[in-house]
Order: structure tokens, then sequence, then C-alpha cells
């Protein structure tokens, strides 16, 4: 088998590492494991998404279950249409604007996830000066990612530089919040917030990997998956349904 630049494929399982400026050419199977790994995400998170909003007792959670429950499934439908594309497209050098602005979503996506998931934390739960500003500002972050993505996605000149960068913002974007955690009067639950971090943390080394480890992408997203599932399990079992020890104001009360 062999990439669509001649390069003869190894194996079946991983291709050459791609140099510098330039995109790796994963093989059939890794396009596979790619789109497979989390189109299997979608079905769940819709489930788990009208299910946290029917408990929610409060029309705050309500509202954030909704903001929570959309950017979850978004993730995982961009991801897996942008590699449902690749699968179909790249090796016949097919759909290229397509494929170009499927990626876009597919990586603006990650930044509105990482944003949805502190929300809920950052509104429900009360928060020193730090926290309170966070709440806003995590969104302007996953905003200003989104523009550098639309800007310098798959730039030929210095790639190696934003292809870096782009690594650090999202490590940025996802743990500059976490300052808030030490502001928090309840830190209940944030025990598996934290181990969904170190297996996205983790998952990024992968990310990375493309070309060394067979699969490498595809174990990204099984990471993904897993941090997800702890975070949404952390969501569900503290921040849903009446709370004695720190209740929810409605929302028509709260100053937002």
């Amino acid at each position: 088998m062999s990439g669509s630049c001649g390069i003869v494929n190894p194996s079946l399982y991983k291709n050459k590492r791609a140099g510098k400026g330039e995109a790796y050419e994963p093989t059939t199977y890794e396009h596979w494991a790619n789109t497979i790994s989390h189109g299997i995400g979608i079905v769940p998170s819709i489930i788990v998404f009208q299910h946290m909003v029917s408990v929610a007792h409060r029309d705050l959670q309500f509202y954030l279950m909704i903001i929570y429950g959309i950017f979850t499934t978004l993730l995982f439908s961009s991801s897996t249409c942008y590699h449902a594309c690749e699968l179909k497209y790249r090796q016949k050098r097919e759909q290229p604007q397509l494929r170009y602005y499927l990626h876009i979503c597919d990586r603006a996506a990650i930044y509105l996830f990482i944003a949805a998931s502190y929300t809920p934390w950052l509104t429900l739960r009360h928060c020193g000066y730090p926290g309170l500003n966070l709440k806003w500002m995590i969104w302007v972050f996953a905003v200003l990612g989104i523009i550098y993505q639309y800007n310098f996605h798959e730039k030929q000149v210095l790639s190696f530089l934003y292809k870096t960068l782009e690594t650090v913002i999202y490590v940025l974007v996802a743990g500059c919040p976490s300052v808030a955690i030490f502001t928090m009067n309840d830190r209940t639950g944030l025990e598996w917030m934290i181990v969904g971090g170190l297996v996205y943390i983790t998952g990024v080394i992968f990310f990375k990997m493309d070309g060394i480890i067979p699969f490498a992408h595809a174990i990204w997203h099984i990471h993904v998956l897993i941090g997800a599932s702890c975070h949404t399990y952390a969501v569900y079992s503290t921040l849903l349904g009446p709370d004695p020890n720190n209740p929810v104001p409605d929302i028509s009360r709260i100053d937002l």
C-alpha cells in the first residue's frame, strides 16, 4: 500500500511520519479507526444529554445541561464527519475544500467542548474572584482559539511552529480555568474532573505521535471518550438535582 505522495506504507496500520510542512497520511485502517472511535460516542452523548436535561431540578441546571450536551455531541459528531470525509475522499484527492473546512470545524469543536465542560462548574459552584471571571473568559479563549485555527490551519510556512502552538493553546485553554478549583468552597466531585483531565493530557501525547505509533490518532480519540465520560459523570453525580449543602438559585434570581 502506498500513500498519496508515493510513500511506501511499511504496514497496514501506520504510514511514514510526515515531514515538516506536510500532513500525516493515515492508512485506510487508521482512517476507519479514526472515524469509528468517535462515531461510537455520538449516540451515547445524545442519550446522556437528554437524561441530564430531564433530571435538572432548576432552570439554571437545565440551560447549562443544554450547553454541555450540545457541545459534547458536537465534538463527537464533527470529528466523525471529518474523518468519514477523509476516509471517502482523501486517497482520491477529492473534495479538498470540504475536507479543509470540516477539519477546521473538528478543531473548533474541541475549543467549544472545553468551554462547555468548565461552564457548569464555574456557574453552579461558588467560586472566588478568579472563578467568576473565568466563567466568561473561557468562552473568550475558545473563540480566540477558533480564530487562530481558522487563520493558521495547515499553513505551509512555519507549519511546525503553528502546529506546536496549536497544541499549546489547547492545553492552556483546558488548563488555565482549573485555577478556579482552588477558589471553590465545595470541591465535591472534582476528583473525577481531575481524572478526566489527566486522561486528556495523556491522550495529547498520542495526538502528536502519528507515524510513530500505529493508530495514534484513534488512541487519542479513545482518551477523549474516557475523559469526557469522567467529566460527564462528575457533572451528573455532583451538580444536578437538589443539594442542601450547595443550593442553586433559580435562574431568574441569579446574577449571571
